[in-house]
Order: C-alpha cells, then structure tokens, then sequence
C-alpha cells in the first residue's frame, strides 16, 4: 500500500475511535453550536476562535463571561453595539492578554463587518477568489480590512495595541494564524456534528489546518512535516501531507488529531501502553521507537 494510503487509514481509524460527542463538550466551538440561528452562530464562532488559546477551563470561563455580558444574544449585542453605552460592561472582563477593551474593540470591528456587508460570511466572500490557492490570500484580505477600522471609539485613539493585534494575526506576516483557521474549518466545513457548514462558498479542499502545539507535534510523529516551530508554511505543509490522504477535505482529520493530544492519549512523554493501543502507531515514529525501546528493556 502507498504511503498516503496508510496515513489514511490509520487516520480514519483515529477518526473510527474519536468520541466526537464527548469532545465537543471539551472545545471552543461547543460555544457557537449552543444557538441554533447561523447568524449568532459567526458571531459566537469568532468570539470563542479568538478566545480559544490557553488551558479549556479558562477560556471556557472568559467566554461564558462575554457571553452572558452580551445578554445571550450574540448578533444583536453586535449590531446594536455602541462604545460610549456598552464598554463599561466589558472594562472588568480579561482573558491573558485580551483586556476588556480588546474584547469590546472585537466586538465593534464585527459591528463593522454586519453593518457593511451585512453577514461576517459576506464580509470575507467579499476578499475570497476562486483562484487563490488556498485560504491564506482572502485571510490576508479580510484582516487588511479590519485593520482599517478607525478603533478610536474603543481606546480614545486609533491604535492596535497587542492584546486586539494578536487577534488578527496574517499569513503574509508567517503566522500560522491558528485561531483564524480553526474559525474557517468551523464555518467550511459541512455540519458533521462539529464543524458548521455555514459559508459554502469555499470549498473544504481550500482550508488550512489550524496549527496548534498538539497538531504541530503529531504531526511530526507522523512525518507530515520536519518543522519544529509553527508558522503558516509549516500549516501549509502539514495540510498539503493530509490533502494525500484526503484531498477533497485535509481538515476532515484536524479534530481527531488535536483531541487525540488533548484528551492525553497521545502525551509527551514516555507512555508505551498508550503508544502501543494507539490507532497511528503503524505511522508514528515515536510510537514505534518507544515501543521497540519498552520492549528491549
């Protein structure tokens, strides 16, 4: 069997052992699948994407404190969303870097997106072409345009301080931009119970993956890539290596991947019972090394 026959094997067999369910209690986007209507569904999935760094339980928490500040109503808070009224419901909020401005200033820049164009889907259609190679030049564009916003409104001037700056990261800047892609698979992607299908428009083969430590380190085992550090050529790479496997839809395996490392079944360090029950085993260099190594003892 080729190699990319394998690889896809052993990740349909990742995918075969994945309790979906269960994990989505255990991820961002649990977030935007709480509301049933699509336009509350972008605002809560960009809001829970660009909070979704850290330990779970605390960005799960800082969410749920947005949320509730919001009424529970995510598109109308944004639309009807003015600094000089709401601010002072977000100046106790934080999360790590964010201040409550940040996160009061990323709500008025979606303000900005469904007064204009109405949806947030219609705002990056507006910079998607059907002959970019992937997703990473219509990011690029639909980031250039909120950094356009005059954000005077929310800090008394018109600056980018680095608690909202690293909210918008770019891939023409070398960031993976995980946050941003893992908002795209979330909208791309058909509704499979984690993923919301919500923007058609882009065809799932477009995608990049949204490069986290997890991912990145699996990834590695896995050979898919030889990078150490992450940026968006080695997303780039990692997503062309599973596009063998899958090539209509690469980030069909993202999910099973992060929670395979998440959840702690496939941990850093030494745990050969693990490695050894681990569906990849077959395509893991370090599974194979530690198991060989375990064996010899």
């Amino acid at each position: 069997m080729s190699r990319a026959g394998r690889l896809r094997d052993a990740l349909e067999a990742l995918r075969a052992q994945t309790d979906f369910a269960a994990r989505v209690k255990e991820d961002p986007v649990s977030f935007p699948r709480r509301f049933e209507d699509p336009a509350d569904r972008e605002i809560a999935a960009w809001l829970a994407a660009s909070l979704a760094y850290g330990r779970v339980a605390l960005f799960s928490a800082a969410l749920e404190r947005v949320l509730e500040a919001m009424g529970g109503k995510p598109r109308a808070f944004v639309e009807r969303f003015e600094p000089k009224r709401d601010l002072a419901l977000f100046e106790p909020l934080y999360y790590r870097m964010n201040s409550g401005r940040d996160i009061a200033c990323l709500l008025f820049l979606m303000r900005h997106a469904v007064r204009r164009h109405e949806t947030v889907g219609a705002m990056f259609r507006a910079g998607w072409r059907d002959s970019d190679a992937d997703i990473g030049p219509a990011l690029d564009r639909f980031v250039a345009e909120l950094d356009a916003v005059d954000v005077s409104a929310v800090y008394g001037r018109n600056a980018r301080p680095r608690g909202l700056a690293q909210l918008f990261s770019r891939p023409s800047k070398g960031s993976a931009c995980k946050r941003l892609n893992m908002l795209l698979r979330w909208m791309v992607r058909p509704d499979d119970g984690v993923d919301l299908g919500l923007w058609t428009f882009v065809p799932p083969s477009k995608l990049i993956v949204p490069l986290d430590t997890h991912v990145l380190r699996i990834a590695r085992y896995l050979g898919l890539t030889r990078r150490r550090t992450g940026g968006w050529r080695t997303a780039q790479a990692v997503t062309r290596r599973l596009a063998e496997a899958a090539p209509d839809d690469p980030l069909r395996y993202d999910f099973p991947i992060c929670h395979h490392g998440i959840s702690g079944r496939c941990p850093v360090g030494r745990a050969a019972a693990l490695c050894r029950a681990c569906p990849l085993l077959g395509e893991c260099a370090k599974g194979r090394a530690l198991t060989r190594a375990v064996t010899a003892e």
